[in-house]
């Protein structure tokens, strides 16, 4: 098959993706196959400096606390935010550097193109649907929380989730951001923000063709700066809940 620069332009890219999507999909229940079911994983989607891993380790530590959990199955509640660059290595054997930095190397098209002579398809690409496979097999297994790499849209066909999108606006972010990370100049925060929430967005639009702010991916979108780490999670529980009957009328 010859490969020219434009096979990774960001079209063809989801059309790759797509096709590969219809592959794992068989390997879990579809939404319409079941009308009532438990909530078996959760994503979670976040502005930069919001914080996505807080609330996914405090509401795994509910969930694995409940006497009778909201959810099916028996096993531990899990977090998969920094922890999945490890599985996603441990899974496909790549080198954490190529996934770490995936957000830059799909900013490469020309480094892909080269690779992509030698491998069939764009590095970038490649490491990007191991990454989603990955996503897709433990959310099929259940009883997990996914932060970021787009996970809503991987597992978009998957029953069984609740996918949330955490927001903020960009002054409160950006003083979140500085503080945490230790920025003493706004200006420098602010851009770092900005850099950050641009890289995201580019991530989920070159590989899958859709912006990670659009709302149509998510069951909720909760502001944080308002609402604060604890009414986040007990409001996350209570979807989990009604989720149960998410196609009975009301």
């Amino acid at each position: 098959m010859d490969i020219t620069v434009k096979e990774t332009a960001s079209k063809d890219r989801v059309k790759l993706v797509e096709e590969q999507f219809h592959m794992w999909e068989a390997a879990g229940p579809h939404k319409k196959e079941v009308s009532l079911r438990a909530v078996s994983f959760i994503t979670i989607s976040r502005q930069y400096g919001c914080a996505g891993f807080r609330i996914g380790d405090r509401l795994a530590d509910v969930l694995n606390g409940l006497q009778q959990p909201v959810s099916i199955g028996s096993a531990p509640w899990t977090v998969y935010d920094h922890k999945l660059v490890d599985r996603v290595c441990q899974d496909h054997n790549l080198k954490h550097t190529l996934v770490e930095t995936l957000d830059h190397q799909r900013q490469n098209p020309l480094g892909d193109y080269i690779t992509g002579l030698f491998t069939g398809e764009p590095s970038s690409l490649k490491v990007f649907k191991k990454c989603s496979q990955t996503i897709f097999e433990l959310a099929a297994a259940g009883h997990v929380i996914l932060i970021g790499r787009a996970a809503s849209m991987v597992t978009a066909k998957l029953a069984g989730g609740l996918h949330v999108r955490i927001v903020g606006s960009l002054d409160w972010r950006v003083k979140q951001v500085a503080s945490f990370e230790k920025i003493e100049h706004p200006a420098e925060a602010r851009k770092h923000v900005l850099k950050q929430d641009e890289e995201r967005e580019k991530f989920a639009l070159d590989f899958l063709g859709h912006s990670v702010s659009e709302p149509e991916h998510y069951d909720l979108i909760l502001n944080q700066e308002k609402l604060g780490v604890e009414r986040i999670v007990k409001l996350m529980l209570r979807a989990i809940e009604l989720k149960r009957y998410e196609d009975v009328e009301v």
